[in-house]
């Protein structure tokens, strides 16, 4: 179990430092900074306008519930497992490397941003169409966003993508 763990975490700081490296390149680092800024979340204060456009009112004051009601579930687990874990972000674990971004907070895992992407997309596929699941493309693109720009580490993103959905699919399913 423990080689298991080396070789993780081996794999973790191998591929953040690499793609580190990559978004150092204007184009990636600009796409990496605007995926990453897509998911600060206003558009997930704009989402009940665009399905009120697509499904109507009833339907978006609907998702509106069920949005706040998930976010508010995903916000509490992703705060108590960060501050239990209190994993160090790559810039403080990694001597020598330096973040493109300044993250908001000490800790990494889970990865907020990708956990908020997936959970909005996973809500979203279930509420409006399953091709809305194409937004797990962006999601995704979110996630690695993140560890391009040297905040988080795969793994974080791995959690996040798994707390995200997994919230998602539980609230969703229930209320939806």
């Amino acid at each position: 179990m423990r080689n298991l763990a080396v070789t993780i975490k081996s794999f973790d700081v191998s591929l953040a430092l690499r793609m580190v490296q990559r978004a150092s390149r204007p184009a990636s680092c600009k796409s990496y900074l605007w995926l990453s800024r897509s998911a600060d979340g206003w558009l997930y204060l704009l989402s009940p306008l665009a399905v009120a456009l697509v499904s109507g009112t009833a339907a978006a004051i609907k998702f509106l519930y069920i949005c706040g009601a998930a976010f508010a579930v995903e916000r509490s687990l992703y705060w108590t497992i960060k501050n239990t874990t209190r994993r160090l972000r790559p810039p403080q674990a990694i001597p020598g490397m330096r973040s493109i971004i300044v993250a908001s907070d000490r800790f990494s895992l889970p990865s907020g941003h990708t956990s908020g992407a997936f959970l909005f997309v996973t809500l979203l596929s279930q509420l409006l169409s399953p091709l809305c699941a194409l937004g797990y493309c962006w999601a995704a693109g979110v996630g690695t966003s993140r560890v391009g720009l040297g905040v988080h580490f795969p793994t974080d993103v791995c959690a996040g993508a798994a707390l995200g959905t997994g919230v998602g699919l539980a609230l969703g399913g229930v209320v939806l």
